[in-house]
């Protein structure tokens, strides 16, 4: 019984010390960020020093010294770090200026609230056809896509293909689905649908390194409203 209370005694005794050395700690020095292990050998160190085990307490107090000092420098190089954000209707990216990576967080749409590095370059390329009829976003996303994934038109391509011939042999491009395509609101006269069709045009045929697959699709989209008003007329 007298091993076990004197266990539970040292044991209380160490966790009141524990106390008193973070908030000693954190008195002296305010702004120092803890570090629970390096608070944790400190104390041990100091408990060393009173049963007169010196040899074994300046290697703790050394040890726990450094933790505590490593974790402020990380955390005041972080702070430090400075960054750029650029925002548009549908993104907002920020640019790393120490390791120049970029990343972005959406703000409408299928992913909204999504950070582009946590998305799978298939998600990506889904982002990449919403944003078609916003140019500004689009330019600004190609840059995070050409940084973090190079042969990210290659993959375009490829899946853009392999939608278009599934499309051909499931079902036509519905009137909504134009509409959206080509970023018009349903009952567009005539005039809007060549119009949005001449500008989408010029920024997504592939002489000017866009899709051909996507350039079919914008292409049929026009041909389903403007066959839809001929219809009407």
């Amino acid at each position: 019984m007298q091993p076990l209370l004197t266990f539970l005694a040292g044991a209380v005794g160490f966790a009141i010390s524990l106390w008193i050395v973070r908030s000693v700690l954190r008195s002296i020095f305010p702004a120092i960020t803890q570090n629970s292990l390096g608070v944790l050998l400190i104390t041990a160190g100091i408990w060393l020093i009173f049963i007169r085990l010196v040899a074994l307490a300046i290697p703790m107090l050394i040890l726990g010294a450094v933790l505590l000092l490593s974790r402020n420098a990380a955390i005041a190089k972080r702070s430090t770090t400075r960054t750029s954000q650029v925002r548009s209707a549908h993104l907002e990216m920020i640019l790393d200026h120490e390791t120049g990576s970029i990343d972005g967080e959406i703000l409408t749409g299928t992913f909204q609230g999504q950070v582009l590095s946590d998305l799978a370059l298939q998600e990506l390329l889904r982002f990449h056809a919403e944003v078609q009829t916003d140019e500004e976003t689009a330019k600004l996303f190609e840059t995070f896509l050409d940084s973090a994934h190079p042969d990210w038109r290659d993959q375009m391509e490829q899946s853009a293909a392999r939608d278009e011939y599934a499309s051909s042999h499931s079902r036509k491009l519905s009137r909504d689905e134009a509409y959206r395509l080509l970023g018009l609101e349903a009952g567009s006269s005539k005039a809007d649908i060549r119009e949005a069709y001449h500008r989408l045009i010029k920024r997504v045929h592939p002489d000017r390194g866009g899709s051909a697959a996507l350039t079919a699709q914008i292409t049929e989209a026009r041909n389903r409203l403007l066959g839809d008003q001929q219809s009407l007329d």
